[in-house]
């Protein structure tokens, strides 16, 4: 055990042996020393209580009743063999044997309860560290979102601040576009432009659209309707980049619960950038299945 740990020198019980020796020791004084020197085994009996406390000190309960019981045994014959013409002091040497027992329970529970209110404490030290840097955490992450709520902010308001001006340029470039002959060199360059005129707008009006915290609205969504609108509503530019749209409905697909505004902007962006990515042209497809309960659509 872990309070026992101080108690050991290489996994073995060397204080506890020691305190043994010592209770050995003493018994031999006691036998090798005459009955009429009272005074000595008076002193003996006291040096006995060291052993004891070692023990209770070390090991706790076990080592305080352990040591006491160790004493009791060595020092019993002693006291039937030297003293037995003496009942008054015979009957008092017996009672010490009971204090032995008393002081080594006691002393070892004590230490027992000293050792647990530690261990106590300490777990609960560790609780607290633990909850200090999960707070720490967490107030990081609370000063991150702050951070970002902020730039989100600024980025709205620059969004707005953008989408007026290219508002007035979109509006020149097409009188640009009427103006210029189709034959005309400068007419692909104004169709350029116009396209990355479009494309901007696309993020500026991406970018209001996440800022907006509107409710979902949830009702019945034919995602294969969905899918579609959404082919038919980028089929010319994907017939521009030469891509050939392929949509896929596995069998069984009806209505989910969601809101449809939503999931067709989730749709329309996916296939835009699928768009945009696919310079060379080639073979768009875009999958709706369900699994269980819930159904999923594959660009």
């Amino acid at each position: 055990m872990q309070n026992e740990a101080p108690a050991r020198s290489g996994g073995f019980p060397y204080p506890f042996l020691a305190a043994v020796a010592t209770v050995v020791a003493v018994s031999l004084a006691h036998y090798l020393t005459d009955p009429v020197h009272t005074t000595l085994h008076v002193v003996y009996q006291r040096l006995y209580y060291i052993p004891l406390l070692v023990g209770a000190g070390f090991y706790g309960l076990r080592g305080g009743l352990a040591l006491a019981i160790i004493t009791s045994i060595l020092y019993l014959p002693h006291i039937v063999l030297h003293w037995g013409h003496e009942p008054l002091y015979r009957a008092n040497q017996m009672a010490e044997l009971v204090m032995f027992l008393v002081v080594g329970t006691l002393a070892g529970l004590l230490i027992d309860r000293v050792r647990n209110e530690r261990e106590k404490h300490r777990r609960t030290a560790e609780e607290l560290a633990r909850a200090y840097e999960q707070l720490q955490a967490t107030f990081e992450r609370l000063r991150l979102l702050d951070r970002l709520s902020s730039l989100g902010a600024l980025s709205v308001g620059m969004a707005h601040e953008i989408r007026n001006p290219l508002g007035a340029i979109s509006g020149a470039v097409e009188i640009l576009e009427e103006s210029t002959p189709a034959g005309d060199q400068r007419r692909e360059f104004v169709e350029i432009l116009s396209k990355e005129i479009d494309r901007l707008s696309t993020i500026v009006g991406r970018q209001l659209d996440l800022a907006r915290s509107t409710p979902h609205e949830l009702s019945p969504c034919d995602l294969e309707s969905v899918v579609r609108s959404v082919l038919a509503l980028t089929a010319k530019q994907m017939d521009q980049q030469g891509i050939v749209a392929n949509c896929r409905v596995q069998p069984g697909v009806g209505p989910v619960q969601a809101d449809e505004q939503r999931i067709r902007q989730a749709v329309l962006n996916l296939v835009l950038n699928a768009i945009q990515a696919m310079e060379q042209g080639g073979v768009l497809e875009v999958h709706v299945g369900d699994e269980g309960e819930q159904a999923w659509i594959e660009v």
